[in-house]
């Protein structure tokens, strides 16, 4: 990678403004060129940054970071500065502003018209419940918790209103503030499915502190500020919430990480669909 991020920083004028970043994707340098801050991303083995440079190209600047340079090797994004997370909102008490952003900023992006060709879809990531089962489960997880999140999962597939690139994990800590352009979506996973799939990452969100998105009440807050914002079925939304954070615990367990967060968010979200179903 290092052959490549000298290849790169020559090739496209860059002035490195800080020593690079390991990630389980690759390297991530801050950088400026021709006097405007900028983020260089070197690809990694595991790399799903092609794929995140044809979603920002989509996008093309409309919500999100803009897409400046692209090369086999890695890609050149416009850095949002100061780059202040909707977290430090909600930390301030300020829950609902932070949840209005992330409304504001997927109308943003769901507004770029046509496709991507080769996206996964939201169908495809829900093939994490089968590799559950066949992995014989995981003692963390009840399993009617996760037979009930797959139901759902299936169903909102199968139902699902027309589909828009959908950035696939939109939440705190995707979306950054640029003094002159305002709220910007970063790192984009990329799929395609119904708008609404695409709340359910940040009403699991911010994911260390499960105390301040793991309630029925500030779920259904956040998705009536929603609904009223994007005019999304509330219900469904809901659905969405509960399914998705229990493939997001499988995916976790998966990668070897903590499931506790989307357990907490799936059994708050729980009550809410007992009462609207």
């Amino acid at each position: 990678m290092r052959e490549a991020l000298d290849r790169l920083v020559a090739g496209w004028a860059l002035i490195i403004d800080a020593p690079p970043i390991e990630t389980f994707a690759g390297l991530v340098v801050f950088v400026h060129r021709h006097g405007k801050p900028a983020v260089l991303k070197i690809h990694g083995p595991r790399s799903d940054e092609q794929r995140s440079a044809d979603v920002l190209a989509h996008y093309a600047g409309n919500g999100a970071v803009r897409l400046l340079e692209r090369d086999p090797a890695g890609l050149l994004i416009e850095r949002a500065t100061p780059g202040t997370e909707p977290t430090s909102l909600v930390r301030a008490g300020e829950d609902d502003r932070a949840t209005e952003v992330i409304a504001d900023t997927i109308a943003a992006l769901h507004a770029a018209p046509g496709p991507v060709a080769g996206l996964p879809t939201v169908g495809d990531l829900g093939r994490g419940f089968e590799r559950y089962r066949q992995g014989n489960g995981d003692l963390r997880l009840d399993p009617s918790l996760v037979a009930r999140a797959e139901g759902f999962y299936a169903d909102l597939a199968a139902s699902q209103a027309d589909p828009v690139v959908l950035h696939g994990d939109l939440h705190h800590y995707n979306i950054l503030r640029d003094a002159s352009r305002g709220w910007l979506a970063i790192d984009p996973k990329g799929i395609t499915g119904e708008p609404a799939y695409e709340v359910g990452a940040s009403l699991r969100n911010p994911i260390e502190d499960p105390a301040l998105f793991a309630r029925p009440a500030i779920i259904a807050r956040r998705i009536a500020i929603h609904a009223e914002r994007l005019g999304h079925d509330p219900q469904r939304m809901t659905a969405w919430c509960f399914a998705q954070a229990v493939l997001s615990a499988l995916w976790a367990i998966e990668d070897g990480t903590d499931p506790a967060a989307g357990i907490a968010c799936a059994e708050a979200a729980l009550p809410l669909l007992s009462a609207t179903s």
